[in-house]
């Protein structure tokens, strides 16, 4: 063998170290993305759940009247319960019952901004 074909030259070694740097840089970007999807989707399935069960407990253990009502979850998530008569004053006196509408909103923060997921419903009550 001659001197010229023992082993790889340093430039060859550079490269190839170049390119494997490349290559991880590529693979992690890719984990992070994967992780920071998984997580806004897990922080959106949290919140679509508990607006879920928010506007459930308006009638029972939030009480059906007008106003508004708010506070914040244990894991961070604030919620809010707007509640206010539905229709005009006409259409309530001829109404067998009284009609809200109600809108739960729960909002969390993702990174610099506010998401939020918010539900409508109307509720009946006797008058």
């Amino acid at each position: 063998m001659s001197r010229n074909e023992r082993g790889f030259t340093l430039i060859e070694v550079l490269v190839a170290l170049a390119i494997l740097a490349v290559s991880l840089a590529v693979v992690f970007q890719i984990i992070s993305s994967a992780l920071d999807r998984a997580r806004k989707d897990r922080d959106e399935a949290t919140a679509s759940a508990l607006v879920q069960s928010l506007l459930a407990r308006v009638g029972s253990e939030i009480p059906l009247r007008e106003g508004e009502r708010d506070g914040v979850y244990s894991n961070g998530f604030r919620w809010d319960v707007r509640i206010a008569r539905y229709g005009t004053a006409e259409d309530r006196k001829a109404w067998p019952v009284d009609a809200f509408a109600v809108r739960a909103e729960v909002s969390w923060r993702d990174g610099t901004r506010t998401q939020t997921r918010a539900l409508s419903t109307l509720r009946v009550a006797q008058p």
